[in-house]
């Protein structure tokens, strides 16, 4: 089935909302899906695999585990990038603006691929910004240049082996100086797969004119999650209609 992007982020506010996010919190992921979503990205399908763990999700943020200077590890308490990526680029970002450049670790956190969104918001501040996590045989890797609205999006062969669902995030004012930063840090593999800016823009026009494409399973199973929020609401006024 097809949907509008109004229908579909009103379903998702209400989804994640019945999942337990808070209001900032469901904001933020249902931005991040619908952006995953309409710029090719797979976003619908990142979210429906993703669903089996947010059930048991219990919506905690990342938990500070050391800072110094410009450099910060955070524990993602095995929560989702969904709950922990608003807070950990702006952590960063937070970082870039007193020391010049910041870089953030955020450990044992999952479904890293919905923070693109986030970083092309960051970017809209003054930002340059660089992803990197591994996930299976790949490591991602996003970069943005300050004001940009498409990052560059790449996948390479990965050259380690990452057990603790880790994201890199690395900021500061100018793009060339962050990567410079990044490839001290990072040895990058071969490259598997790049996703072109005019690839994104395409996919987001077409998304917008024709509808969002949604299986049909996972439209079931956001209205089952809304239906969580409908019936909370409807049992608190009962219970208020005597006062």
């Amino acid at each position: 089935m097809r949907v509008s992007r109004n229908e579909l982020t009103a379903s998702l506010k209400k989804a994640f909302e019945g999942l337990g996010f808070s209001v900032g919190d469901y904001q933020d992921a249902t931005a991040m899906v619908i952006w995953s979503q309409m710029h090719g990205l797979n976003g619908l399908q990142q979210l429906q695999d993703a669903l089996p763990s947010l059930y048991n999700c219990l919506c905690l943020h990342a938990k500070l585990i050391s800072n110094d200077n410009n450099y910060t590890l955070l524990d993602g308490q095995s929560s989702s990038i969904l709950l922990c990526g608003s807070q950990t680029v702006r952590l960063a970002c937070a970082l870039a603006r007193q020391h010049g450049s910041g870089q953030v670790k955020l450990d044992n956190c999952h479904n890293r691929r919905f923070i693109v969104q986030r970083l092309v918001s960051a970017a809209q501040s003054d930002s340059a910004l660089v992803a990197y996590w591994v996930e299976g045989d790949g490591a991602f890797k996003i970069s943005i240049e300050s004001g940009a609205k498409q990052p560059m999006y790449s996948e390479y062969a990965s050259t380690s082996l990452s057990a603790d669902q880790s994201l890199m995030i690395f900021v500061g004012s100018d793009l060339a100086s962050v990567e410079e930063k990044f490839s001290t840090v990072i040895k990058l593999g071969p490259v598997v797969e790049t996703i072109s800016s005019d690839a994104m823009i395409n996919s987001y026009s077409n998304m917008l004119e024709q509808g969002i494409e949604i299986d049909d399973n996972l439209w079931n199973e956001l209205d089952n999650l809304v239906a969580r929020v409908l019936v909370e609401s409807t049992e608190s006024s009962r219970a208020g209609a005597g006062d």
